[in-house]
This record gives structure tokens, C-alpha cells and sequence, in this order.
């Protein structure tokens, strides 16, 4: 495993403190464009090391050492909890996802004995902190089947595309991550159900003044303390991508709440990749990666990319004019941009209307050939 501690504070020389730098930056790109299953195997590696599993059970003067934070407006999929046999191929190591399908039998009807309250705190987001053998005990099992829920969670975030594969099929197109769907409150906002349990775990919340002193408590040899260090900086690393993901994600569920609840396209918020970059304080590279290959159902179980939320002004222009010019009214450019400026409070050049209807003509003419 690659040594990604990403401490970058050093009070060294400024030419290595540059160069330093410029490492964290390109682990951190490479981190960011890694598909989930292959970055899930990362983190599923390290949570499977007995050296981390002691770390996660122990605490330090009563206080967690490393905990799971989740995201706001954040959940499992309930589909995670469903038993039915699904057509699955392939694999990203671990068990094959046949034998994993095998074995989700078995362990859903353990889930549903103890309950699904008690597994999420226990197993899926370790809210207690508790050891593994004090977990079997609150949930009346044994040792050993808290260790195959345990394993179960981490082999679900491998292998969770496979179970839930996207639909989209275009000419070379790389099919992309189905990561969950985004589903409707009580409240009336919107939230994001994850099918992964990578995905909704969120991101790792580390004391570490409490990792300091379990450190030097623990005496650990020199394989050991390097060891924990790689985990780590794999672990800031991911809180990074993750970051990073949920913001762009949040942001999108808010800003396009009005297309969530009607369907219209035309309500879709024109929000560019280089605007969101600039409202998050991020390189527009990273939002592109950080989106790319990944897709998403929305409230009405329609499959659409995550770039397809984030319409530049023209792809919005021209959902609102498909929709407003469907009476065949003669009516001039400019005044359609004052139209489109005062009901979807778009601003627009009449430039820019004049090539939307265009583009609009062009594909109407189109669909009138092939008919």
C-alpha cells in the first residue's frame, strides 16, 4: 500500500515543502477520478486490518479515537435490505458477488432479528464506538456473526454496483457508478440514498490527540506506527473526496429542488461546473472528477448523470424555450429574453435566444425526417 499521508504542515525548506505539496495534489487527483468500487476496496482493505479494528474499538479517556460522520440528508438505501436474486457479473475482489448474494441471505435474516435500528448504529455506523465482542453481547449474537456483519458491510461497498448497475448505454460512453437515488422528505426537501455503505458512512472524524496518547500507550513497533500512518493518510484522504462529493451533492439537491418536485426541465437551475467550482471554492478539475462517471435515480426512478444536474445557461435556455414556444407564437428574440428573464429569472442575451432557436428548428426538422 502506497504511503498517502497527506500531513503537508512540515516547517521544512520551502523547494520540498513545494514539492510536498504538489504530491498531496496528485493523490489527491488520482483519489478523486478512482472508480467508487476500486476506492471502496482501498478503504475496505484498511477497515479489515486487525492493527485499525483494535484502533476503531479503543478509546482514549473515554472519547472515540476514530469515528464514522455522516452527511446531512444522508441514508442506506432501503433496497440494501432487500433479499431477492439479482443478475450480477463481474467483481472487484473479495467474494464474487454470486457467493455475496449467497451469503446477503443469510445475513439479512440476522439483520432483521436484531433489527435494523440496532444493526445501522452498530455495524453500519458504529455510532457507540463499542468493541465488537460488547456489540454481539447488546445484540443478543454471537461474536462470530457480528464479525460476518461486520465483513458483510465492507464487502456491500465493494460490491455494491454490481447489484445496482446503471442502465445508460450511449456510444462510446464509459458506464458510469449508479451511486443511489435522491428521494423526498416528509418535509418536502430532498435527500440522497445511498446504495453503497461506503457512500453513507460519510467521512471519518479522527481525534488526534486521543490517536497520540493510544499510540504511546500501545507501544507500537516501528512496522506497526508506519502501518498506522499509511491508514491515516488514506483515511484524511478519503474525507477529502467524500468532502468534496457531498458538497457538490448537497448543493445540487437544494438548487434543483423545484425540477425534483415537478419533472419540468425547465425548472432546472443553471448551475455550470465552473460556477459550482466557484461557489465551493474548488478547482473546476476536481468537481469534474469528483461527478464524472457516476449516475443517479431520481424521484420518479428516471437514471440520469450527475453532470446532467449541472445544465450550463444555453442547456436551461433551451429546455425553458422547448417549453414555452410549443404554442408556435411569432415572437421576437429580445422579447423572448425578457420573457425567460422575468418567469425564470434566467438573464439572457437576446445572442444567445437567437442560437437556441436555431439549434431548436434544427432538431424539430430532424424529428420531422425521421418521422
Amino acid at each position: 500500500m502506497a504511503d498517502m499521508n497527506l500531513n503537508l504542515n512540515h516547517s521544512v525548506r520551502p523547494q520540498v515543502s513545494q514539492r510536498t505539496v504538489l504530491v498531496g495534489r496528485v493523490k489527491m487527483a488520482q483519489a478523486i477520478k478512482m472508480p467508487e468500487a476500486e476506492w471502496a476496496k482501498i478503504i475496505g482493505d484498511i477497515e479489515r486490518d486487525p492493527l485499525f479494528q483494535e484502533l476503531m474499538d479503543a478509546k482514549a479517556d473515554g472519547r472515540m479515537i476514530i469515528r464514522y460522520k455522516r452527511f446531512g440528508h444522508t441514508q442506506i438505501s432501503g433496497q440494501f435490505y432487500e433479499m431477492q436474486d439479482v443478475d450480477v457479473a463481474g467483481g472487484s475482489g473479495g467474494l464474487s458477488p454470486e457467493a455475496l448474494l449467497e451469503q446477503k441471505k443469510h445475513l439479512l435474516v440476522l439483520i432483521q432479528k436484531i433489527g435494523q435500528d440496532r444493526f445501522e448504529k452498530f455495524f453500519l455506523y458504529r455510532d457507540e464506538g463499542d468493541a465488537l465482542e460488547s456489540i454481539a453481547q447488546s445484540c443478543s449474537i454471537t461474536k462470530e456473526e457480528a464479525r460476518q456483519l461486520q465483513d458483510f458491510v465492507i464487502e456491500m461497498s465493494v460490491q455494491a454496483e454490481f447489484y445496482h448497475p446503471s442502465a445508460l448505454q450511449k456510444p462510446n460512453f464509459v458506464k458510469p457508478t449508479m451511486i443511489g437515488r435522491i428521494i423526498r422528505n416528509d418535509d418536502g426537501t430532498f435527500s440522497m440514498s445511498f446504495f453503497s455503505p461506503h457512500l453513507a458512512r460519510g467521512m471519518y472524524e479522527i481525534d488526534r490527540n486521543a490517536l497520540r496518547r493510544w499510540q504511546k500507550a500501545r507501544k507500537l513497533d516501528r512496522t506497526s506506527a508506519s502501518r498506522l500512518k499509511k491508514f491515516v493518510g488514506l483515511l484524511e484522504l478519503s474525507n477529502m473526496k467524500q468532502g468534496a462529493f457531498w458538497r457538490v451533492i448537497d448543493l445540487l439537491l437544494k438548487v434543483h429542488r423545484p425540477f425534483f418536485e415537478t419533472r419540468d426541465p425547465s425548472k432546472l437551475a443553471a448551475l455550470s461546473l465552473r460556477k459550482i467550482a466557484q461557489k465551493l471554492q474548488f478547482a473546476p478539475s476536481t468537481i469534474s472528477r469528483v461527478m464524472s462517471s457516476k449516475s443517479v435515480l431520481l424521484p420518479w426512478d428516471r437514471e440520469v448523470l450527475l453532470s446532467d444536474l449541472m445544465p450550463g445557461q444555453r442547456r436551461v435556455v433551451l429546455n425553458i424555450l422547448e417549453k414555452i414556444l410549443t404554442d408556435g407564437r411569432n415572437v421576437t428574440d429580445q422579447a423572448l429574453a425578457k420573457r425567460v428573464e422575468e418567469e425564470y429569472q434566467v438573464k439572457v442575451s437576446r445572442r444567445t435566444i437567437t442560437a437556441c432557436r436555431h439549434l431548436i428548428a434544427k432538431k424539430v426538422a430532424a424529428e420531422q425526417n425521421a418521422a
